[in-house]
């Protein structure tokens, strides 16, 4: 993935990590230059990892130096929660 579509997401994820609890943190060993993102949304948790220069768009997360709790989703898995809470989302809307 290109830097600019890196950016792109994160713009996106600061977002949505504005909107439901949420921390940033190095937590994976494999990847110790990037940030985890880990969101704790109603359909269940949800991570990405960060590029060092995206970190600034993550100013307003609190920041945690400890391991936190990691549920085991996969990537499939994070997409199909953020697809439930999509469509709920837009279903509380329009009900």
């Amino acid at each position: 993935m290109s830097d600019t579509v890196y950016r792109e997401r994160a713009h996106l994820v600061a977002h949505l990590a504005a909107i439901y609890p949420s921390h940033i943190g190095p937590n994976d060993p494999s990847e110790p230059d990037w940030a985890v993102l880990t969101l704790e949304t109603p359909t269940g948790q949800m991570s990405w990892h960060i590029s060092p220069e995206d970190v600034d768009l993550f100013s307003h997360v609190p920041t945690t130096t400890d391991e936190r709790a990691w549920d085991g989703h996969t990537t499939d898995e994070k997409y199909e929660r953020l697809r439930r809470l999509t469509t709920q989302r837009a279903a509380a809307q329009t009900g």
